[in-house]
């Protein structure tokens, strides 16, 4: 099995809280951020483009809405496909260990917004605005039930 070099060159949660004045980011901005490969600012501000009656003129996007992710990568020309789900809403720890085709993958699961990059074979990686690469677990939103999920074919764009 190839190693996949984008794990590796991917910006992570530390670099986004650097870009954010060394606070947390919030997780819509920080996911959309790492899947198109923009900064955490630029982030924020193509949501504002996109819905601007929905976001602050300035300040944190605290709160974002999985059509806007979706509308910005498809701006920025990230391909993404729309995937269904179960209508049982699994735990992202099922749904991974029933077999997700390796990929990444943009989600929406309880409250939280992130990228997972899935390796096959029930194990899967999380990148968001808390974790780079860290194990799928219970501790890192295993446990929560995913409402939204996007294939991204090429992978997060390195930026």
């Amino acid at each position: 099995m190839a190693p996949d070099l984008r794990l590796s060159q991917t910006r992570g949660h530390l670099a986004l809280t650097a870009e954010n004045g060394g606070l947390t980011p919030w997780c819509g901005p920080a996911a959309l951020a790492l899947a198109a490969g923009r900064p955490y600012g630029e982030a924020c501000d193509l949501l504002r483009s996109i819905a601007p009656g929905w976001y602050p003129a300035e300040g944190p996007v605290v709160t974002a809405y999985w059509r806007d992710l979706l509308a910005v990568l498809d701006r920025l020309g990230v391909p993404h496909v729309k995937r269904d789900l179960p209508e049982h809403r699994p735990s992202l720890l099922r749904l991974v260990r029933e077999g997700l085709p390796r990929g990444w993958y943009l989600l929406r699961v309880t409250d939280h917004f992130l990228l997972l990059h899935s390796h096959g074979f029930g194990l899967a990686t999380v990148h968001d605005n808390r974790h780079t690469a860290a194990p799928l677990s219970v501790r890192t939103h295993g446990r929560r039930k995913v409402t939204h999920i996007a294939w991204l074919p090429e992978g997060p764009r390195l930026g």
